[in-house]
């Protein structure tokens, strides 16, 4: 199986390698956990190794996105032309069609469509909210369902961001603790979930858990997930 790496020190041993080639992964957690930065790193990484990513953007701008992770230490021309930024609103005030096209249909054409010129193999979706507003779900399972269908038709890696709101959230039909608000997770390959939790008496630290990952024998304890020059994550101490 080839295996995809995170580049981010300790995250690919937690992985037991790396993340199985073609999963769908839904990365979740509340605002301010940094699932924008850490799947932008992931094609970012990816890039400067030689392998393409595109980065699909429907709540942020092109230049907001580029001036945060820039920010960061992510500059794009370091990627060697490896990276593309999806700006999918700007691209619909652009669109030639009709006025009234669904969403869902402009997300494929875009991203369906690059791939003769631009061919990638990882995507980045953030995000998953953004999407079900924006194209309108009706039946909001079936609508995902048939995404991840052709996410999968596509033959890409796929990391699908998701908001949840601040603490744990547990369903009551279930009785434990759920990563999605749809219940996407049981149609994902893989999940991390992303969380703030406090640390000492004021502090409060950003912990990843892999909390499935099919095909891979990966740790399934939350880690500290860290950001000085780069991601790291560690065990948690204390």
């Amino acid at each position: 199986m080839n295996l995809v790496k995170t580049y981010v020190d300790g995250l690919d041993e937690v992985l037991g390698g790396g993340i199985p080639e073609g999963s769908i992964v839904l990365v979740s957690g509340a605002p301010g956990t940094m699932k924008t930065s850490l799947t932008f790193h992931l094609l970012h990484a990816n890039a400067r190794h030689g392998e393409k990513g595109l980065y699909v953007s429907l709540e942020q701008s092109r230049a907001s996105l580029q001036d945060h992770t820039e920010g960061l230490g992510y500059r794009m021309e370091a990627a060697d032309g490896n990276l593309s930024i999806l700006d999918l609103a700007a691209l619909r005030k652009k669109f030639a069609g009709p006025a009234d096209q669904p969403w869902m249909d402009l997300f494929k054409l875009y991203t369906q469509g690059l791939r003769s010129s631009f061919d990638y193999r990882l995507l980045v979706l953030d995000s998953l909210d953004a999407l079900e507003i924006l194209a309108k779900f009706q039946n909001v399972r079936k609508d995902l369902f048939g995404l991840i269908r052709w996410l999968r038709g596509l033959g890409v890696t796929a990391f699908l961001l998701g908001e949840l709101p601040a603490g744990a959230v547990r369903s009551a039909d279930l009785g434990r603790a759920v990563y999605a608000k749809n219940k996407e997770e049981y149609l994902a390959d893989g999940i991390f979930h992303l969380r703030l939790a406090r640390q000492g008496e004021f502090g409060m630290q950003r912990q990843l858990r892999v909390v499935k990952m099919r095909g891979a024998r990966h740790d399934t304890d939350y880690h500290a997930l860290v950001f000085d020059n780069g991601f790291k994550v560690t065990r948690i101490l204390g």
